[in-house]
């Protein structure tokens, strides 16, 4: 009888620890495109907005 109750637990184990391991990978990944994006749209206005004569570029 123990040992069916340990079956279960381990299988319980593995959902929660995939459940865990899933969110903390959409997490990761939601957090890298805002960042990215941010970075992406900034580059891009920066080029866009470049005024002649200008010759230093501040990030930031």
């Amino acid at each position: 009888m123990k040992r069916v109750r340990q079956k279960g637990q381990a299988l319980v184990e593995f959902i929660l620890l995939l459940v865990v391991l899933s969110g903390i990978s959409f997490a990761f990944v939601g957090f890298m495109n805002r960042s990215l994006s941010r970075y992406w749209e900034y580059s891009v206005n920066l080029i866009i907005d470049d005024k002649p004569g200008t010759k230093t570029v501040e990030f930031p």
